[in-house]
């Protein structure tokens, strides 16, 4: 199947159609940014909260795996129960495969105890403890009541087709929220995502201290096992992440009452919009004109920045092939600073059971916004069918890929995109070369491809960064990084010395 008809086939997701082409996986040994369902419960919901210690058990590779990670600039309020820096695992081998591993694991959790005192301990499961059968669940109990403190087992092994996320979360649903109490302000709220984390934590909550907002507790950013046992005591759940975890929000309804609404603290509509959203959920004046003034000041202050980057990168054109939950981040930030983002999807982005067009089609305005309905299907109408490009890229790229029609219809859309997933190093290339961008972002494969395409993009990697663009200033951060990176010197050898020989 040739790279146009590729294009077009996963494309057919976009109206909902699902046949064996758009539910195509990668393929396992291939290089790939996505983790296991282990990965996801430990190193991105349990890893940041602090005075959990965390104890995997499995091999040590697993630990390490998920040891760190994007959240290296996470520093708890309260250092005392900080197990942050370590990594605690039962360094399981083939002996353990064979004889079990129950012994060793209760071992770790004595001498977890005996030398670190943890208020409380979570038990994580990688793959060999799933196939040997080690009941965790049971341990757990009994070192509960040994140790006189809290245990609690996550059976997470990494094979699972459940999204870890989902079993982390309704693990603390189950066994943390809802056991303590505290004073709380006028305005209590949780904040449900990912993005909490170093500078843009801090920002938010400078902005929320302004208008007079409490942070009840945090989950999945940097938050704390204190505070998510009074989390019950928030009247609004600010739900901002991009995993699936809406299976918490929804909960959290049923059982305690507490409204949510999504939330989303990078791009400058996005940031207007949710805070609005927030102010007319409690629907007090007040709060609603500190929000317009704290908006009108915080506006003023970046618009020099704003109006002196856009005059250098409007009309620049972006390809992303970003991690599929930094890439509508991007595209919300791109849009501020006008530049023309087209992005290209990858294999989460195709999976069924998840509303994946929306990191694509639009930028998130906050609000409660209605769940996709996935029992209705329609085929393809291949007549009307159309992918969104920017009008400024159309006449670029329309003799180097045969689209699908003879013309193009001028539109304005917010964005554009293209899904498509598993494309080869060759393909990646073939893509560059045709589309020619300004700006590239590449994943963590697709860099590789970038070196060999004829293409004079600037290359742009979030890992680099450690994507920090959250708040008012988000936008002015990255058209800084932006045109620090295509400005650099090296950009002025039209040919690769290596090329030259």
């Amino acid at each position: 199947m040739s790279l146009t008809e590729r294009i077009h086939t996963q494309n057919k997701f976009l109206t909902g159609e699902r046949d064996l082409s758009t539910l195509m996986m990668d393929i396992p040994g291939v290089l790939c940014k996505h983790g296991c369902c282990y990965m996801a419960c430990r190193g991105l919901v349990l890893s940041p909260i602090s005075g959990i210690l965390i104890i995997t058990h499995g091999p040590v590779g697993c630990s390490y795996y998920s040891w760190g990670g994007n959240r290296l600039h996470h520093r708890p309020a309260n250092a005392r129960h900080d197990y942050y820096s370590y990594s605690f695992s039962t360094n399981m081998e083939e002996s353990d495969i064979i004889f079990g591993g129950e012994k060793k694991l209760q071992q770790a959790i004595k001498e977890a105890v005996e030398i670190f005192h943890p208020p409380v301990i979570a038990v994580c499961s990688t793959c060999p403890v799933g196939l040997i059968g080690d009941d965790v669940q049971a341990i757990a109990e009994a070192a509960e009541k040994e140790h006189g403190i809290k245990v609690m087992s996550f059976s997470c092994e990494g094979f699972k087709s459940i999204p870890g996320y989902r079993l982390a979360n309704l693990g603390i649903i189950e066994n943390v929220i809802g056991t303590g109490q505290k004073n709380v302000g006028k305005y209590p709220v949780n904040i449900i995502g990912e993005f909490y984390n170093g500078r843009r934590a801090k920002e938010i909550a400078r902005i929320f201290q302004q208008i007079g907002y409490d942070i009840v507790a945090v989950l999945m950013g940097d938050g704390s096992y204190d505070d998510l046992q009074s989390a019950q005591q928030a009247k609004l759940n600010l739900f901002s992440s991009d995993k699936v975890v809406a299976d918490l929000v929804d909960v959290m309804q049923d059982k305690f009452g507490t409204r949510w609404m999504r939330f989303n603290f990078i791009g400058m509509d996005n940031i207007i919009n949710s805070l609005k959203n927030m102010a007319g959920f409690f629907g007090d004046p007040e709060l609603l004109s500190k929000t317009e003034d704290l908006i009108a000041k915080e506006l003023e202050r970046v618009k020099d920045s704003m109006d002196n980057y856009k005059l250098k990168l409007k009309d620049k054109v972006a390809v992303i092939f970003e991690d599929e939950f930094v890439t509508r981040h991007y595209q919300a930030l791109l849009a501020d600073l006008e530049v023309s983002p087209v992005t290209v999807g990858n294999e989460l982005l195709c999976r069924p059971g998840q509303n994946e067009i929306g990191f694509l089609s639009a930028i998130e305005s906050g609000g409660n916004a209605p769940a996709a309905q996935d029992d209705t299907r329609y085929d393809t109408d291949l007549e009307h069918y159309h992918i969104n490009f920017p009008v400024s890229l159309y006449e670029k790229i329309k003799t180097k890929i045969k689209l699908a029609h003879d013309h193009a219809v001028r539109s304005n859309p917010a964005l554009g995109s293209i899904l498509i997933s598993n494309l080869s190093q060759s393909e990646t290339e073939q893509l560059l070369i045709a589309l020619q961008p300004d700006i590239y972002f590449p994943g963590i494969k697709e860099k590789f491809a970038g070196v060999g395409a004829a293409s004079p993009s600037c290359f742009f990697n979030a890992d680099e960064y450690r994507f920090d663009y959250g708040g008012f200033q988000g936008a002015v951060h990255l058209a800084r990084d932006l045109l620090m990176t295509m400005n650099m010197a090296v950009w002025q050898n039209d040919v690769a010395p290596w090329r030259r020989i």
